[in-house]
């Protein structure tokens, strides 16, 4: 694949998460998969909170330690809980 911004040539996985991995909002997405919204807050966390994401590329984590410190509230959709996650760390 050409890169069209910086001329490059780019080998898959080279630049960008490996075939199969995610980071970021997409870890999160990709860990939510399949589960049925809306859900809360603690919903989340009781029933997929133990799942292993790496939100930060070489940081393994649980997605309970990426949702702990964002506010109480009902999700309607996986990309409403990746927003909430971003305000808080902004904030």
């Amino acid at each position: 694949l050409i890169n069209k911004h910086n001329k490059r040539r780019t080998i898959m996985g080279e630049r960008g998460p490996m075939p199969g991995h995610a980071y970021g909002a997409a870890a999160i997405t990709k860990a939510l998969a399949g589960v049925d919204f809306p859900k809360s807050k603690n919903e989340i966390v009781k029933q997929h909170g133990d799942k292993q994401i790496e939100f930060k590329k070489g940081e393994p984590c649980k997605l309970k330690d990426i949702i702990k410190d964002i506010p109480e509230q009902t999700f309607n959709s996986p990309a409403d809980l990746e927003h909430a996650i971003h305000e808080k760390m902004a904030a």
